[in-house]
């Protein structure tokens, strides 16, 4: 199946059927999805995924947001899949041009994995194209293709630098333009967590078909965190059974699976007696907006493009269903200025050890609600200091952190030892 949708994809570059859509995005929220995704693969082989952002690297900008984050999933997806140790570093970084209002968004993801031939650096970016080593491994070979002409389509350009056994360096620049943050939508909703259902609603039941256990895991919990009775069918045949015993109100339908597929199977619920009144929402990975009609003649509501966001999701719910949630009181606004100063060596290193390892290891891991619960901890310690900690790690300015870290234990070493 995965290798249908991408030679899908392919099939739609090539016809000329892909079209650019730019729109206010938040790359912070781009870069926790692919933490999310990929995050867990990493861990699992033992390796370590690391983020390097410059300061000079925006938090909000106008680009493909779609696109964007298919390429950097290719990339890293890539890179942890051909590296059996060591670490995955996504470095982000910005240049500057003559426009104050533009830059060219400058990412690279670098790996210490079996690496490329000087020979071979061109071809990985042809269809179908696995070489040396490579060729052993499962996979399309249409993952770097796809992301070449998505970058290439949004004005940019990819390269790459390796050598066999030395790892590799895939570097992509793309033009972007700043905005503002108020211009970014749903940024409300996105910033408040939903820790429940408003009362007096009714009881609805929500069924998710999806194959994937990694997408349908994190999707139950943001149902069953809301307070929503959820139920999991992992193919299509299974969810058109399960509507028939359970009746759920509302279907999650992943469009690409194994046994029977989303668009078959929302076919023969809408052909079930009450079938014509359950909500369908398609689960997509694809990037294209062209397969919105697709999605909608075989009978489905709407669509909601992977990796999952909690706002999109909730807003969804709120659509077709009417739900209302409450919300986390959101924090009062600080009456001081933000920080801009680094966080200070000498602060860090007035805290417990233990603590400061704690903060430092998962800084690497990129686990941002562990950040967040151990800067709670810290402002036990220091309040002005988790008020920076905060700032940064809230812009995913991770490093500044970490360099501060280090320095404070460098120094604490050396004002013991003198």
């Amino acid at each position: 199946m995965n290798l249908i949708n991408d030679v899908l994809d392919m099939a739609k570059i090539e016809a000329g059927r892909t079209v650019i859509e730019n729109t206010a995005t938040d790359l912070g929220g781009i870069l926790r999805e692919i933490n999310s995704l990929m995050g867990m693969r990493a861990e699992e082989k033992g390796l370590q995924l690391v983020l390097d952002q410059s300061s000079a690297f925006p938090r909000f900008v106008q680009v493909d947001a779609a696109k964007l984050r298919q390429v950097l999933i290719n990339l890293v997806g890539n890179a942890v899949k051909y590296t059996e140790q060591g670490t995955v570093t996504l470095r982000l970084n910005a240049r500057p041009t003559a426009d104050p209002q533009n830059l060219r968004l400058i990412i690279e993801v670098e790996d210490t994995g079996i690496g490329i031939a000087p020979e071979d650096q061109n071809r990985i970016f042809q269809p179908f194209m696995q070489v040396s080593q490579q060729a052993s491994q499962q996979g399309t070979g249409l993952g770097l293709a796809i992301a070449r002409q998505y970058v290439e389509l949004m004005g940019g350009r990819i390269e790459v630098a390796s050598m066999p056994g030395q790892g590799s360096t895939f570097r992509v620049q793309i033009p972007a333009s700043r905005v503002e943050e108020s211009e970014v939508t749903a940024t409300g909703i996105d910033q408040q967590r939903v820790v429940g259902l408003a009362p007096g609603q009714p009881e609805y039941r929500l069924l998710i078909v999806e194959d994937q256990l990694e997408n349908w895991l994190l999707l139950r919990q943001l149902l069953e965190n809301a307070g929503l009775p959820v139920r999991v069918a992992e193919n299509g045949a299974a969810g058109v059974e399960m509507f028939q015993t359970w009746r759920p109100h509302f279907i999650w339908m992943d469009i690409r699976m194994p046994v029977m597929d989303g668009m078959e199977a929302t076919r023969r619920i809408r052909a079930l007696d009450g079938g014509g009144e359950v909500k369908i929402v398609a689960l997509t990975a694809s990037a294209f907006s062209e397969q919105r009609d697709e999605i909608l003649s075989a009978g489905m509501d709407d669509f909601i493009h992977k990796p999952y966001r909690p706002d999109e999701i909730y807003a969804c719910l709120e659509r077709h269903l009417g739900l209302r949630f409450v919300y986390a009181e959101a924090p009062a606004a600080a009456s001081d200025p933000e920080p801009h100063a680094a966080p200070a060596p000498e602060d860090l290193a007035s805290l417990p050890a233990a603590l400061r390892r704690e903060l430092a290891d998962t800084l690497i891991s990129l686990d941002g609600p562990r950040i967040a619960l151990l800067i709670r901890r810290i402002a036990d310690h220091d309040p002005e200091l988790a008020k920076t900690l905060e700032y940064y790690a809230g812009r995913l300015e991770y490093t500044a952190i970490l360099r501060a870290l280090q320095t404070g234990a460098a120094c604490s070493i050396e004002a013991t030892h003198g």
